[in-house]
């Protein structure tokens, strides 16, 4: 009797240990770690880019393959629906089928395009001495919060914020800030795919 009294205050605390929660610092730790063993990932999102008139909205797909290879074609609005932007690593082209155009896109490395991608953000983290990381409660829901600055010293284009759900570690938004902490880009992950397999064909250029 005494002995399975014994074997069930173990199994109690074995079973308390393995519901608690994690510290702060493990949760840090696996976010990091998700984000440096991102190869590719395949999303849709909805962007709002914020100017000096009426922010534009879109609903976009984005493919992305380390290091750099990148794809984003608008869904919406549907003036713009087809539009898509390729950077194989080098180069930038743009179609835009509705008014019949393609052209490369000169410095893609600095274009807003370009910030509009996890993959951009996740270089820049891991790149830079000033990233920061916490957590934070939006909304009732808990978030690690992950900000970088943003090279170049770009007025618009400062520092960077990446808010990740901190039970399945996925993407939730990605924010790009002005030198006056005005959000410039907002990036609402409305789907995401890690380490899908994508085909090298989708990153050519015409």
């Amino acid at each position: 009797m005494k002995n399975k009294l014994i074997l069930i205050i173990l199994f109690a605390i074995l079973l308390l240990a393995g519901c608690s929660e994690k510290t702060d610092k493990e949760i840090f730790y696996d976010a990091q770690k998700k984000i440096v063993g991102i190869e590719t990932y395949i999303c849709t999102a909805d962007i709002t880019v914020y100017g000096n008139k009426k922010p534009q909205k879109y609903t976009v797909k984005q493919w992305f393959k380390a290091p750099d290879k990148c794809r984003i074609e608008i869904q919406s609005p549907e003036s713009l629906r087809g539009k898509k932007t390729i950077y194989n690593g080098k180069r930038a082209w743009v179609s835009h089928p509705k008014i019949g155009q393609e052209w490369l896109m000169e410095k893609f490395s600095s274009s807003m395009e370009k910030k509009m991608f996890l993959g951009h953000f996740i270089n820049n983290f891991l790149n830079t001495e000033n990233a920061t990381i916490s957590r934070k409660i939006i909304n009732d829901e808990d978030y690690i919060v992950m900000e970088t600055e943003i090279p170049g010293n770009h007025p618009y284009f400062n520092k960077e914020k990446l808010l990740f759900d901190t039970k399945q570690y996925y993407p939730y938004r990605l924010q790009v800030f002005d030198i006056e902490d005005d959000v410039r880009i907002d990036v609402k992950f409305l789907s995401f795919s890690y380490n899908e397999s994508i085909d090298d064909k989708i990153f050519n250029i015409r």
